[in-house]
């Protein structure tokens, strides 16, 4: 694999960037001057690597050119900051996409950096549920997040543990380096589906399947059991009807629908206190106020957005629903903008694009750059595989 300094250099700006922003703890540890300059700089190269490129004026220009008018609204309403944040989140990712194309090797290190993550979190994950709910180890409390955030149990290398209290008992759920469990259990369990083509060596994907498997249950978090019954209900679905030869845009009609039924007729709040208890009723309760604020929007409220972090400024309450917070705060027209191009960059890798959609509705750290990067690293991922002995 061959490769140069501007690709080293942009990779270490990236690299250092997704580790010091949420969802991993170190970023409460990190100055905002410092997360800003890394993504400015990391933003910046990779818009200078496209800047010649007709098909980033004539597809995303004029994208980038609404965003703008968007960010100017929200200035007007005070929330200068948050808006230029969320305009170098999405100018990241639109870069990111064709940038690495003119880096030699850029995609490949990235995907490999990305495998080595996945597996390493996993397995540590494992350990940390395993010492700590066998007290093997003497873990600490510690606070994670300034005043305002979270007490947690902690253990070096083995991470953080935040603690549920059940009936009768209590037991020990992981967020590793993650803020909380449930961005461990997403980050893992979308992962899981997108192993095969992170790598094309069979035995390492079935050993890496077990394993990070495993590690998104030690978060104990209720939607990594719900995602993966769901997912893999899908798959066969998949196949039933491949062996009936049907086609696959019906299927994929029938699957829609499929999921529609269950959305609005379901009752999912029974479905939820059967796997045991969880923070579904808080969530249910934070959309509600959420899509009140939808149907109260003006008309340009509606279309641009009211701006990022209205929501957690104006009800004191943050929103679990990305979708329904993109709805509010960035407006419908870039919600659905935004939704394309998850499902272009990921329609090739039907089982994560589903597993991703559905960890939508329950955690918001869409745009962060961890997630940035793994649903682009998901498109680079679809061209031929790389081999991890391959260094040609």
């Amino acid at each position: 694999m061959k490769f140069n300094y501007t690709t080293l250099l942009i990779v270490f700006l990236v690299g250092t960037l997704i580790l010091i922003s949420p969802p991993f703890v170190m970023s409460a540890d990190v100055g905002i001057v410092i997360k800003s300059f890394f993504l400015f700089v990391s933003t910046i190269f990779l818009l200078f690597s496209v800047s010649r490129k007709k098909r980033f004026f004539y597809f995303y220009f004029p994208f980038v050119v609404f965003l703008l008018f968007q960010v100017v609204y929200w200035t007007a309403a005070g929330y200068f900051m948050e808006g230029i944040f969320f305009f170098l989140y999405i100018l990241l990712a639109i870069c990111g996409l064709i940038g690495f194309d003119r880096l030699r090797g850029g995609k490949e290190i990235m995907i490999k950096l990305y495998f080595y993550l996945i597996l390493i979190t996993s397995f540590f994950s494992i350990l940390s549920f395993l010492t700590y709910n066998l007290g093997l180890l003497p873990y600490f409390l510690k606070l994670v997040g300034g005043d305002d955030g979270y007490v947690y149990y902690y253990f070096p290398f083995l991470g953080y543990i935040n603690v549920k209290e059940l009936e009768s008992f209590a037991i020990g759920r992981v967020c590793y380096y993650f803020f909380e469990p449930s961005y461990l259990g997403f980050f893992l369990t979308t992962n899981f589906f997108l192993l095969h083509k992170l790598n094309r060596h069979k035995n390492v994907v079935f050993i890496s399947k077990v394993v990070v498997f495993f590690g998104a249950m030690a978060s104990m978090s209720t939607m990594s059991w719900l995602v993966f019954a769901a997912v893999f209900g899908v798959s066969v679905f998949y196949r039933i009807f491949e062996t009936l030869r049907i086609s696959e845009k019906v299927v994929n009609f029938l699957l829609i629908f499929v999921f529609l039924l269950f959305y609005l007729f379901i009752p999912k709040d029974k479905l939820l206190e059967k796997l045991g208890p969880s923070s579904s009723d808080d969530r249910e309760e934070r959309a509600s106020m959420s899509l009140l604020l939808v149907a109260g929007a003006s008309p340009s409220d509606f279309v641009l957005g009211r701006s990022p972090a209205y929501i957690e400024k104006t009800l004191d309450k943050g929103e679990s629903n990305q979708i329904i917070k993109m709805l509010v705060e960035n407006g419908v027209i870039t919600t659905v903008l935004v939704l394309i191009f998850i499902i272009y960059c990921t329609r090739k890798s039907k089982l994560y694009m589903i597993a991703l959609i559905l960890f939508l509705n329950s955690a918001v750290i869409l745009f962060t750059p961890l997630i940035i990067f793994n649903i682009l690293i998901c498109r680079w991922a679809d061209k031929p595989q790389i081999s991890f002995s391959d260094d040609s």
